[in-house]
């Protein structure tokens, strides 16, 4: 697994959110279970593109931006800058308080990891979440074979599949998008 994005990979990011970002982050975001008082978990936030409109929707929460990327991370610090109800990670994996988050969500990250390590991501996930707590992830829809390995996953983890629905991203294509709730 890469570590430090590409300077190009940060520019083409940074145009697609600013070209994209109500059609492809924005939706993501608006589709997350929140009122406005939750903590939550944006897992591989990278340059804090689905963080940015989930931060404005926390007037009463806090948001935790993990990566294992710095460069990612000191870009997602950039993207938040005026927002106080923001922690900033770097781990590999999250090393949580069992039971503290209301919410987690990943957009178009875990499909980048290796199962042996969504092995012990996922559990840990799970683990951080609240009884009755969400996780929410939009995954693209040509990997199949990592997509079916992730529900597995969240099956093994007392995490109960809610909805899921096709959607046509701009720019990036067909992707799934999971909600999955903690027993």
């Amino acid at each position: 697994m890469k570590h430090e994005p590409t300077c190009l990979e940060v520019f083409l990011t940074r145009l697609a959110f600013r070209l994209y970002g109500k059609s492809v982050y924005k939706t993501f975001a608006d589709c997350l279970p929140l009122d406005g008082g939750e903590r939550v978990l944006d897992f591989g936030c990278g340059m804090g593109t689905v963080a940015y409109y989930v931060a404005k929707k926390l007037s009463r929460g806090h948001l935790i931006c993990l990566d294992i990327s710095e460069r990612w991370l000191n870009a997602c610090r950039k993207t938040l800058h005026s927002y106080g109800n923001i922690t900033f990670l770097q781990r590999e994996y999250p090393m949580l308080t069992s039971e503290s988050l209301d919410v987690v969500y990943c957009h178009f990250v875990l499909h980048d990891i290796s199962q042996g390590e969504l092995e012990r991501i996922i559990p840990a996930l799970a683990r951080s979440l609240k009884a009755g707590g969400v996780l929410v992830f939009r995954e693209p829809l040509n990997n199949t074979d990592k997509i079916s390995i992730i529900k597995s996953l969240m099956k093994q983890n007392r995490l109960c599949h809610k909805d899921s629905r096709i959607t046509d991203i701009p720019i990036m294509g067909n992707a799934l998008e999971s909600v999955y709730i903690k027993e």
